[in-house]
Order: C-alpha cells, then structure tokens, then sequence
C-alpha cells in the first residue's frame, strides 16, 4: 500500500473510510430507530367491566352457576348453540349442526372438530355427555344444582361417534332453548374434573373451550382477570382484546366517575338520571336494548301476617308501580304483568295486574283483620342498587299511609341469601326484592325456580307452593316442543293463579340501557344472555 499511497493519500482515504463507516452506521441506526416507532412493541389490550354488584362469581363449579357469574361463565365457557332473540334463531357454537325427529324426542349434533379445552385437552362427544350428566346428578351425586333443572326432559345421551352426539328426550321439549342457557348448558373437561373434583372449580380454576381463561381471581377486590386462550378454535385474526378485567364496583356514582375518567370500557347499570347526563359527554355512548329482566318482591308466605293472601294481595294494591317506573325507572320499564316479561314468549296481556289503589288495599286490610295495619315489614335489597332501594323508598311512604312500617335494609348478596334461607321462616325477611333473568330463553325459566313448590330453599323466596300451579307449568314445558299454543294457554293459566295467590309484587319489566366508552367497538346487548359481553366480538377503537 505505501508503494501506491502516499502518507497524506493514505490518512484521507481512512478518513473518507471512516466517514463512510460512520454515515452507514449513522443512517443504518436512524433507520433502526425510525422502525421502532413505526412498530413499537405490542402491548397487551385490556378491556375493563365495572359490574355494579357485590360477589362477581358467586358459583364457580359450571355445573351449578345461576347468578353474577354470567358475566365470566359465558366468555370462558361455551354451549353447544347460542341464540340470537333478534332473530330468533340458533347460532352454532360447539355444534355445527343439528337434526330433529319428527316427533320431538330426539336431537342429533355433530360436534366441532379440533377444539381444545383450556387443560390442552380435546373436546368430543364423551365431554358433551359427561358435562350434561354431571349436571343432571349434581357435582356431589345428590341432584341437580342451580340451573341445571332445565335439562330434566332429557331421558339419555348416546355418544355415536367421536363427534356425533344424541339427546333423546322424555317428551318433545325444545332442547335448543335449553342447550343455548346461560348457565348450566357449558361444557367443560371431564379428565381434569374427574381428577380435581368440585373444590378445584372453588379456588377460581375452569377446563372451558372459551376464548378466554381464568388468569387471576381476587376475592378481596372481588374482580377476575381473564386472558385469551391462545388456541381458541376461533382464531385471533382480528381485532379482539388480550385480557379483561371484570370488576365489582358496587357504588354506581364510583362506576359512573370511572367511565368518565377512561377508567372501564362499559358498565352493567347505572341510574337514569346519570344516563340522561351523559348523553352529551364526549367519549360516551349509551346503548339502549330491550331486556328479558324483571324486578320482583317476595313475601314470605310462611311468616304472619303475609301468610294470609287477602293481606298480600292488599300490600300488592299500596305499590306505586306508575311512579316507580317515571321516577325510578325513568320511564325506561314497564309496570310488569305476571312474571314472564313483555317481548318473551309465554307473556300474556291476558294475565290480571294490579294497580295502585290504596282504598282497595284498606278493604283487603280490614277484611284480613288488619284495618289499622300495625305491623312492620323488612324490606331487603341488594346493597347498592338504587334502582331496589329508590322502589323501596317510594313503597315505604304509600305503607306508612296504612299505618303499616317498611324497614329497608340493603345487604350483600351472600348475606340477603342466608337471611332468606333462615331455618325458621320467621326469621327471615318479609320482602325479598330481587332481579330476574332467564337462565334460557323459556318462560319456564320466570314460572319455575321462583315459584314452583320446592323441598329446600333456591330461588323460591315467597316459599310458594301450588300443587295446581305446579301441574299447569310442567304441562306446559312438556308441551311446548311439540304444541306451543297450548302450552300458551297453560302459562297463561299459570300466571293467573299466581297473580291471585300474590306471592310476590311484579314491580316491572326494564329495558337494558348502558353506558360505555364510545371506541369500544363490538358489542351487542343479547337479552338472553343478561348482562354478559361477549368480549371476543369486541375490541378498542384507538
């Protein structure tokens, strides 16, 4: 090189290497770093659910849930069809397709193919059968437990092929109603559930094939965490959220401040008034939809003196059901008539319906032994529902006007069901007040567990029992898969001796109406699926 270079040829061609190395670096890095934030690293979406209750998941075995944990149960399990009310047909889920008999009795599915279960385990049609048997025996062996009456048409299940599956029942119900419910129509892992048992579910572990799983419970902040399952059968091409965090905010005023702040993507209910205010905040949509939910007020039929008809039918004349469906409600309900609500098969407007009418009422009263009233009532509701107490409130000022006092005492749910559950009927409450939503898109589901006679304490908080009644609503659900007109007349027929009996006040039938962050992209209000998102179909709109 020294034969061809001179010194100073030598020193200005490292020099012209070295700002040539130095340039390459230089626009190579500037290259690197525009790239990083072109595409920085993804971070984990999280949606926020502010549920306005107490106890999120009040049953974790999937065999026996019917309460609060809708909302979780329905994202990490799944059923075999789903069902779409808006157009009243069945979507397929788990089950890509069906066939009926002529005569009812029989349904053949077959089975989706290649889906696992959160344990990695496959599902197939041994799993569909021992979910549903479980169910049927109750996760101890001693009977059915929470929702899962519904499946007591079922007669067997004949497993045909691996994913072939048969349903024959004992008369022609409609089993797509009941293999779409909200609850106790999961299927869930029957290696892992064999192996752990019913305790295992109890410490906030699940086997669903939903396309989220359960990462995290934490009672003392009573909220779950859940995070997508990476081999979810549907994919995660898409916009979907990666977790999501469903939260107990029991004070409507905290989850409404946590809406605004972009705190929760949506939440379950909040009072009208504050609906109406934030109608014209940026960044906030209400959604309103119609619902298959009622509100409802029990009287202990066991406990004087509401053990006398006369003075429950006087006590059902003293509600003020128009201003609690303007004042409370916001106009946003209707008065209810009977328990099956307005928009569902199985309502009749043929059904009697009380009205307000406090002379009538002092007429009952005085014909019952009670012209002076006199007597004090426990009111409970579940602790932060205004909706419960505000009803209360206005009920307890039309009662004081009979001489009759009205206590209000708002609890936790856990504390409201043991209290009602009391051994001796007279230390239980006088009003049970209380929401219902259908368990499947049945009326059966608002005529039986509330009010059909039972041997122990469930959800029939009037302790109610009408051997006649009874007959007319299992006639009826036997009926309905083969001859829906009558079964029609039988649960018209229902509801009016019901309505005469007046075990409970049919406050009224509400529509859903919900605020949430307007870039929260995909989400439908499915009535028969009360209050549950469906988060896979939903994502954020940045």
């Amino acid at each position: 090189m020294s034969g061809i270079f001179s010194k100073d040829a030598i020193t200005k061609v490292q020099a012209a290497i070295i700002i040539v190395i130095i340039v390459a670096v230089a626009l190579g890095g500037a290259y690197y770093y525009s790239a990083l934030i072109a595409k920085p690293p993804a971070k984990p979406s999280t949606a926020v659910y502010a549920y306005v209750t107490t106890n999120v998941v009040v049953f974790w075995d999937p065999s026996e849930t019917y309460s609060n944990e809708v909302v979780v149960m329905n994202n990490v399990y799944e059923q075999l069809v789903r069902y779409d009310p808006f157009k009243d047909q069945y979507i397929p889920v788990l089950a890509t397709n069906w066939e009926v008999s002529p005569d009812g009795l029989t349904y053949t599915f077959d089975l989706r193919q290649g889906v696992k279960f959160h344990t990695g385990n496959e599902f197939d049609a041994n799993a569909v059968k021992y979910s549903i048997e479980r169910n049927m025996k109750g996760w101890d062996g001693n009977g059915p437990k929470g929702a899962s009456y519904i499946w007591s048409p079922l007669k067997e299940i004949n497993v045909l092929s691996k994913y072939k599956v048969q349903f024959v029942l004992s008369y022609p119900a409609a089993l797509l109603n009941i293999a779409s419910a909200a609850y106790c129509a999961h299927i869930y892992d029957p290696v892992v559930t064999e192996k752990n048992g019913h305790d295992w579910f109890l410490k906030g572990n699940e086997a669903g094939t939903g396309p989220y799983v359960i990462e995290k419970y934490d009672k003392a902040l009573d909220s779950v965490t859940l995070a997508k399952f990476p081999d979810y059968w549907g994919g995660w091409s898409g916009k979907h959220f990666d977790k999501v965090v469903i939260k107990s905010v029991p004070e409507m005023a905290t989850a409404r401040l946590m809406l605004e702040a972009g705190e929760v993507d949506i939440i379950d209910r909040l009072p009208f008034e504050d609906i109406a205010a934030m109608k014209s905040e940026p960044g906030i949509e209400i959604v309103q939809t119609s619902a298959y939910q009622n509100m409802l007020g029990f009287f202990n039929t066991k406990k004087a003196p509401l053990d006398n008809k006369l003075v429950r039918q006087a006590l059902s004349y003293a509600v003020p059901y128009t201003d609690i469906v303007q004042y409370v409600m916001h106009g946003f309900a209707t008065q209810s008539r009977g328990p099956v609500p307005h928009g569902m098969w199985g309502h009749s407007d043929e059904v009697f319906q009380y009205t307000y009418d406090l002379n009538k009422a002092r007429d009952l009263l005085a014909q019952a032994g009670h012209p002076n009233g006199g007597f004090t009532l426990l009111y409970t509701y579940n602790a932060g529902d205004e909706y419960e107490r505000r009803a209360g409130e206005l009920y307890k000022a039309e009662l004081a006007k009979l001489s009759i006092t009205l206590e209000l005492r708002g609890m936790p749910w856990e504390q409201q069901w043991a209290l009602a559950t009391a051994e001796n009927p007279a230390d239980r409450q006088d009003i049970f007040v209380m929401y219902w939503w259908p368990d499947y898109p049945d009326p059966y589901t608002f005529l039986g567990p509330m009010f059909h006679s039972e041997q122990s304490i469930v959800f029939n908080f009037g302790y109610y029992g009408n051997p006649d009644y009874d007959k007319l609503i299992d006639d009826g659900s036997a009926t309905a898969g083969a001859d829906r007109g009558k079964a029609l007349s039988m649960y018209a027929e229902a509801q009016q001796k019901l309505t005469e009996d007046a075990p409970v006040i049919f406050f009224f039938d509400q529509m859903y109406t919900r605020a949430k962050r307007a870039n929260l992209m995909g989400y439908i209000d499915n009535p028969a699926y009360a209050h549950v998102v469906f988060w896979y179909n939903c994502y954020r709109q940045e």
